[in-house]
Formats: structure tokens, sequence, C-alpha cells
């Protein structure tokens, strides 16, 4: 019938469900939860388990190793493949509708993609409350409410970690660095103020008041020793120049410790206080936050200094206090309590050393007598009269400076021992220089030589006295005694009686 013969054409394969009733959609929805899902519609155990394993696996890594970047990359990648591969076992699977007519192929997609939507709301939602939990934790830690920092952080779990890892890792940091700032401030003020100090280092570190807080303790232990800790002022210091530099906003915190530790100088042992103003003295700083509490506290350092002197004075150091009394008199003498820094400089018998003035003492001027203070003798029990000593600074024109020695030679004498032998006694003068200054103004106003002092008493007993004595068998040598009217008037022309 036909000139030539038609060969039979090929029907092309028609492409057929794979086992089961398995739907490309519902199979990469399943996957899409990352539990294998997928492969248990396509009726493929192994490739199920193994899929449930490796999210368990890197689940658990990703919980236990935040820090680590490599797990939060894989996990999501290890879903993605599971994704591409249900896609690729069902890229030539018929549209499951068109051979399910009776609609249980949609039902297994209304499955499959409900736990997808399930799995990828909860991790959105455990997104959202780990950076809420977070961000409610870093305002109390500003805030400096630490104890509701490491309470609301201790509510992170693993699934926030899976969700969330970068937030849930600062807030770990938050929670070191908090669970440090409560510990440190359980300790005495040195440790305390070591471990805020710690605290202020740490990278989870939020609370701007750290600053003053630390400087606080610093300055609390400096004053815990038998002498002020300089060294821990000048670091508490430091660190509330630090706070000024950093924040800013710590302006008023930074003024009100420095004004607590200056107001506290009152209530400080008095050399402890005397040594704060002396540093505070030297100091040159630009912020007002720190100048003008330290400048205001400088009205009661004199006070300090003299209370200090009289602190020494009591313990036995002379020497001491009358540094602190003559510095005191140096640089505030026209302060009121100037006439007992005065009054310490005579009382410890150190003026000659390093005279200095007294302007509320009277002028030595006009008719005598210039009552004086005596320094180097004393004036005890020869009869100076009244008018002549001056019982305090306030009272007193001169002080008088005396040393003694030996003086010049005067007479030798023979005398003759009970027991019948002779003693030769050879007499000296006792010499006096004296030196005289107006305490109004500590300078000198005489500067002269006495020499007093009878040569071979009638007799030589045992009442005798001497500043020099000599003695080699038969012979002796030794000082004249002196009349206290002989003393007295060697400093009647200078008291002008």
């Amino acid at each position: 019938m036909y000139p030539f013969p038609i060969a039979p054409q090929a029907i092309p394969p028609q492409p057929q469900p794979l086992r089961g009733d398995a739907d490309p959609i519902a199979a990469v929805a399943g996957n899409a939860t990352m539990l294998g899902i997928g492969y248990m519609l396509l009726r493929r155990p192994i490739l199920a388990v193994v899929a449930l394993c490796g999210t368990g696996f890197l689940t658990w890594s990703a919980a236990v190793q935040v820090e680590n970047p490599l797990w939060r990359f894989l996990l999501p990648a290890w879903g993605l493949a599971m994704i591409l591969h249900a896609w690729w076992l069902t890229r030539r699977t018929v549209p499951s509708v068109l051979v399910d007519p009776a609609g249980a192929v949609r039902r297994l997609r209304f499955f499959a993609g409900t736990a997808a939507a399930l799995v990828l709301l909860s991790l959105g939602w455990f997104r959202i409350d780990a950076w809420w939990i977070v961000h409610d934790a870093e305002a109390a830690q500003a805030a400096g409410d630490c104890e509701d920092v490491v309470a609301a952080l201790g509510t992170l779990d693993a699934v926030h970690r899976v969700a969330f890892g970068p937030v849930t890792t600062r807030g770990d940091e938050e929670r070191e660095a908090c669970g440090i700032l409560l510990a440190a401030l359980e300790e005495a003020p040195s440790e305390a103020a070591e471990g805020l100090g710690e605290y202020l280092e740490h990278p989870g570190a939020l609370w701007d008041g750290a600053g003053p807080e630390r400087a606080a303790l610093l300055l609390e232990a400096a004053a815990e020793g038998g002498a002020l800790d300089l060294t821990d002022v000048e670091n508490a210091f430091a660190q509330l120049e630090t706070t000024l530099d950093e924040h800013p906003g710590q302006a008023g915190a930074v003024r009100g410790v420095v004004e607590a530790f200056t107001a506290g100088l009152v209530d400080m042992p008095p050399c402890h206080g005397y040594a704060a103003d002396q540093w505070l003295a030297e100091q040159d700083w630009d912020a007002p936050e720190l100048a003008e509490p330290a400048a205001a506290a400088a009205a009661d350092a004199p006070v300090r200094t003299l209370r200090c002197g009289q602190e020494w004075a009591d313990g036995g150091d002379l020497e001491t206090a009358a540094a602190l009394y003559r510095e005191f008199l140096t640089e505030y003498p026209e302060h009121e309590l100037a006439a007992e820094a005065a009054d310490g400089v005579l009382d410890t018998g150190s003026y000659c050393a390093d005279p200095v003035a007294y302007p509320g003492a009277p002028a030595y001027s006009g008719r005598g007598p210039h009552p004086m203070r005596l320094q180097g003798t004393t004036s005890e029990d020869r009869g100076f009269p009244a008018e002549w000593l001056g019982e305090d600074a306030a009272g007193t024109e001169l002080v008088v400076c005396v040393t003694a020695e030996v003086g010049d030679y005067q007479d030798s004498c023979r005398y003759q021992r009970s027991d019948g032998s002779t003693l030769w006694a050879t007499f000296y003068a006792h010499r006096f220089d004296i030196t005289a200054y107006e305490l109004r103004t500590g300078e000198e106003v005489a500067a002269y030589s006495r020499q007093i002092g009878k040569a071979c008493p009638d007799t030589m007993d045992n009442t005798y006295s001497t500043v020099y004595f000599s003695y080699s068998g038969d012979f002796m040598s030794l000082a004249s005694e002196y009349t206290d009217a002989e003393f007295r008037g060697m400093f009647s022309g200078i008291v002008g009686a």
C-alpha cells in the first residue's frame, strides 16, 4: 500500500512515581526540617537515619562550641544539602496530584510543609528570644545591676545557642564579667578594687560606673593601714581621669568620689590627711571634677598640718613634730592657729636649729623688759623675774639660744685632803655663746659670748658641781661654779631690764 516501509515510532518513556507515594514537594519540604522526614516519605530509612544523626551531631557541636563559627555554617549547609538531595531524587517524578486524585499526597505535602514551618518558626522564635534576653541583660548591666544580668542570662539554653550563636556568645561574656564584678564587691576594699580592675578589662564589661566605684574602693583601701598609701591614691585618681576620658557621662560620679574623699580627710588620722593634702597640692588637673574639690579641701590643710605635728609630738618624735610646726608657720603665718604652731616649735626646743617667724608675736622694740624664751638651757630655779620670761609665743619677743662650753683658764689652787695629801685643782670659766632672735620676724638681733664663774672656792666638797671634770691622781681640772645672779646677768642687756 505504501511505496516504502514506515519505521515504527518510539513512544517516549513516561515519568513514574518513586517508591511509595513520594511527592517532590513533600520530600523537599520534609528534608527542610533537617530531621530526615523527606527521606522517610521516600522510604529511604538509611538516608533518614544518616540525616537525623548528621543534624544531631551538627546541632550538638553548634551548641557546645558556640565560639566556633564553623558549626554555624555547616548546620545550614547540611540542611541545604538535604533539600537539594531530595529535589535530585524526585526531579523525574510525575507531579503527585496527577496520579493521586484522592488527595493523599496533598495531605503529605501539608504535613511536611507544616513540619518545616514549625522548625523555621521555632528557630526564628528562639533567635528573637536570645536577642531579647541579651538585650535586656545589656541594659541591666549598663545600669550596674549585675544580679539581674546573671539571672537573665542563665535562661539561655542550647537551643538559643544553636539559633543565635553570636548573641549568646556575647551574653556569656557579659555573664562572666558580671560574675567577676559581683564576687569583687563582696571582698575587702583592696581586693574589691583589684577585682573591679579585672572587670574593667573584661570584654563583657558594660557598666560605666565601675571606674568611679573602683576609684572609691582604692581610696578607701589607701587609708586602711598605719600610713596613707599614696600608691592607691594615685591609682584611684588615674582611674578617675580614665573614666572622664572614656565615659564623659560619668563626670558627676567622678566628682562625687573626689568630694567624698576630700570630705573624709577631716575624719582621717591627722597625718593621713596631711599626706593627702601634700599629694593633692602637687597635682595639676584640668578637669574641674578633680581640681575643684581638691581646691576646696585645701582650706582645711593647715589644720591637718598642725594636728599631725601634735600627733608626732605626743608620740615622742619631737624632730618631725618641729618640722611640721615650722612648715605651718612658713606656709600659713597669718592663720588663726599659727600661735599653736609657734608654741610647738618653742616647746620642742628646736627653734634655734632653723629660726622661723611668727608674725603674731609682739615686736622687739621700745623699752623693756622684753619677754624671752631660753633654748639650750633652762630658766627654772634661776630666780628670773616673771616679766623677763614669755609664757607662750603670743607673749614672747625674743628667743634666746644658749650653748655652753668650758671657757678660759682662770686659776690653779692647792687643797689639802683629810688624809694630809695635796690636791691641785685647775679652774676654767663657763663660756656661754648667746644668740637672740626676734620671734616676730625670725631675724637675729644679738649675738655675744659671756664667761662666768669664780675660781678657787674656799673648800671643795661633794656639793660642788661642774660641767667639766678631769681627774688624775693629785690633779683635777674643772669649770668654776657660778651664781644664779651671774647667770641672769648675761641676759639683762637684751631683755632691757
